[in-house]
Order: C-alpha cells, then sequence, then structure tokens
C-alpha cells in the first residue's frame, strides 16, 4: 500500500467533490503495490476526469491490463514524465495567489466536458411516405 503523493492529493482534491475526493484517496492507497506507483495513480485520476462513476471504470480497466489505464489517462507515451509534471505540479510551481482581489487576473475559463461514461441519446426521426 502506497498514499498517493502530495501534488497528486492536490490534483483529487480540485477534481473531485467533497467526500468523494477522500473516497479515491482512500481507493488509490489500497491499491497492490504493483499498481501503486505514482503514474500509475495518476493515470487513473486522470482517466476519471473528476467523475465517480469514471474512477470506478479505471479501476475495472486496471483489473484487466494496466496499460489500458495508462491511455486513458494520457500517461502511455514516452513523454509521460513531461505530462506528469504538467498536470501535477509540485508546491513550488504552483503560482501564489496575489493577496489583492482587483489586480489579480481571473483564473483562466475551464471548458466543459462531456461525461464520456454515459452514452449520448440521439432521436431518429421517420419521414412519412405519401399515399399516392
Amino acid at each position: 500500500m502506497t498514499a498517493p503523493s502530495e501534488r497528486l492529493i492536490r490534483r483529487i482534491r480540485r477534481d473531485f467533490n467533497r467526500g468523494v475526493d477522500d473516497e479515491v484517496i482512500r481507493r488509490l492507497t489500497a491499491l497492490r503495490p504493483d499498481d501503486s506507483s505514482e503514474r500509475l495513480q495518476a493515470a487513473l485520476v486522470l482517466g476519471a476526469g473528476g467523475k465517480w462513476n469514471r474512477f470506478e471504470q479505471q479501476l475495472r480497466r486496471l483489473e484487466r491490463d494496466w496499460r489500458d489505464v495508462l491511455v486513458t489517462g494520457g500517461l502511455a507515451d514516452e513523454d509521460w514524465p513531461t505530462r506528469l509534471s504538467e498536470e501535477l505540479p509540485a508546491d513550488s510551481e504552483i503560482p501564489a495567489p496575489e493577496s489583492d482581489p482587483i489586480t489579480r487576473p481571473a483564473a483562466p475559463a475551464r471548458a466543459a466536458r462531456r461525461d464520456m461514461s454515459s452514452p449520448r441519446r440521439t432521436q431518429v426521426r421517420r419521414t412519412r411516405r405519401n399515399p399516392r
């Protein structure tokens, strides 16, 4: 059992709702030693995108093949150390908030992401035949 790193815990607390974040940390801590590397734990979290049901899907994926978890989390390619550093900055890399809220630049807007775990519903319109 290996607890998630501090930078991964910060990411979990940012992405997941309160209460759910503690359960995610508990589940990551309970992983087998072979599955508890920071890279694999981060791939589980990044692939979930802050959604509990997607996190559970990632855990089921891990039981089948850990490589699929890395692909879904975006950490399968050779540049994974750079990507991991971008996604999980160290304490020293996080900019300190400025004290004056008027001069502080606005936080960049996060793009809305659709929950890909549930299929999008589509409606098919049937055309009527003209009776002749």
